[in-house]
């Protein structure tokens, strides 16, 4: 995943978005660059001053202090709420994007030995997918325009589609795609056009975790499926 799009927001300053191209990344605001170093491991280089190596997940935390994904109406603002999801703002994004929906698996073999199964996805067309409060929903581009050169002529009629997020069953990132499982192991796979895929696995646990703390349950797992416990456990622990 590009540096730009793991760290969507500038773990330094806040400021939404960073610049960047597959492994380095640019603050326009502070003026920070980030580079791929060893393993996971990130270099920081501020303006002034000495270059650090930073973990991935130190920066991630960092990034989620700072504002976390952003619920702004306006692409690149940010809001003040915190990961919790605790000042009640209302949660809005939207992004392009291409949609595939799982049509079955595939088998992985290796020297005639079953490893495993992956979800065979059926890419269908590009268009909107919209967070608005506690609904989801995908809205087909008007002239059925087929999905991006590098990807097959769409299978079949793309359609929209709406849901609620208590029917989200689960929330992943998968090679740069956001995968979320509705009721009946219905998958959809979103791969964003100009929007960050780490994002939107963001925004939508927050907008998840919001959902259900308002009748007294936190998440405690994501994927491959949502869990829920009482509030009270978690604080008894």
């Amino acid at each position: 995943m590009p540096i730009h799009d793991m760290l969507y927001r500038c773990p330094r300053c806040g400021h939404d978005p960073l610049e960047g191209h597959k492994t380095r990344a640019r603050c326009s605001s502070c003026g920070t660059r980030f580079e791929q170093g060893r393993g996971s491991l990130i270099t920081v280089r501020p303006p002034e001053g000495l270059a650090e190596q930073v973990s991935a997940t130190s920066l991630l935390a960092d990034l989620e202090k700072m504002g976390g994904p952003g619920a702004g109406k306006e692409r690149g603002k940010g809001s003040n709420e915190d990961s919790s999801g605790s000042s009640g703002e209302h949660l809005y994004r939207e992004a392009r994007v291409s949609l595939g929906i799982a049509e079955g698996y595939e088998v992985i073999r290796w020297r005639g030995e079953v490893l495993g199964f992956a979800e065979r996805i059926s890419w269908k067309g590009e268009g909107l997918i919209r967070l608005e409060g506690e609904l989801l929903t995908f809205t087909p581009d008007e002239n059925g325009a087929a999905v991006r050169s590098r990807r097959a002529e769409p299978e079949g009629r793309v359609e929209g589609f709406s849901c609620i997020l208590a029917d989200i069953r689960g929330v992943q990132i998968s090679s740069g795609a956001v995968q979320v499982t509705l009721e009946g192991d219905r998958l959809y796979q979103f791969e964003f056009v100009d929007d960050s895929a780490k994002r939107w696995e963001d925004l939508l646990c927050l907008a998840l975790r919001r959902l259900y703390s308002e009748s007294g349950r936190c998440v405690i797992e994501f994927k491959p499926r949502v869990v829920t416990e009482p509030i009270s456990m978690k604080s008894g622990r």
